[in-house]
């Protein structure tokens, strides 16, 4: 799943594994102009469906953004 936000680009991909909950987003944050990388939050949690761990990496994403970007 790849988003425009606030000019940047937010690309999250899936990774599963074999828990009970087994899907955890991966979200790289770009550049929305060069799409250079900024940065790559790896989510400690994960969820049971692919669509629900897409919509969380969204989320945090959105907000690291929306948070002036802080070196996490």
């Amino acid at each position: 799943m790849e988003e425009p936000y606030k000019g940047h680009t937010i690309r999250i991909t899936i990774e599963h594994d074999n828990n009970q909950f087994s899907w955890k987003p991966i979200c790289r944050i770009l550049d929305g102009g060069s799409q250079e990388f900024i940065k790559q939050l790896d989510w400690p949690l994960s969820y049971a469906t692919p669509d629900q761990a897409e919509k969380a990496g969204l989320l945090v994403s959105k907000k690291w953004i929306d948070a002036g970007k802080p070196n996490l």
